[in-house]
């Protein structure tokens, strides 16, 4: 004589078969792969236009589209104003530095506008750009930047 402990998991396995089974039978159509909707293939289109029209109507647009390009009525935007030099960015670099403006985009708190450090160093920094000094240190990377090309250049 069986248990019922025995029937019982008997009987959940022969549930679960049969409905792992009704399942499959359910989702059997899905797997075929040509079923009227959801079919993922291209279904080639029959064209009643000949090619030889297809090519005389491209060939007709051809002759009257727009340039490739601008157009005459669009003209490209112009660069507004003159690029800095390499010196200008160099010495530009290091007041950035020099005032404190690196370190402080560079903390763990970052360049925060409303922190009193942040004030200091930008006013630090418009102070040394708007000095004479800038000016001369402009000159004198670009002094240096010049030595350097005459030493490299090939003679």
């Amino acid at each position: 004589m069986k248990s019922s402990s025995s029937t019982t998991r008997t009987t959940r396995i022969l549930g679960t078969a049969t409905v792992a089974a009704l399942l499959a039978i359910a989702s059997a159509p899905s797997l075929a792969g040509n079923y009227a909707e959801g079919d993922p293939r291209p279904v080639p289109l029959a064209s009643s236009t000949t090619r030889a029209a297809v090519t005389t109507d491209a060939q007709q647009w051809l002759k009257s589209a727009p340039t490739q390009g601008y157009t005459a009525s669009y003209a490209p935007p112009t660069a507004v104003g003159p690029a800095n030099s390499r010196a200008a960015v160099a010495a530009d670099a290091r007041l950035w530095v020099q005032s404190g403006m690196a370190a402080l985009q560079n903390s763990e708190a970052g360049a925060d506008p409303t922190r009193p450090a942040y004030r200091q160093a930008m006013a630090e920094y418009t102070k040394l750009r708007a000095s004479p000094a800038y000016g001369a240190l402009v000159d004198q990377l670009k002094g240096q930047q010049a030595a350097a090309q005459s030493r490299t250049t090939v003679r």
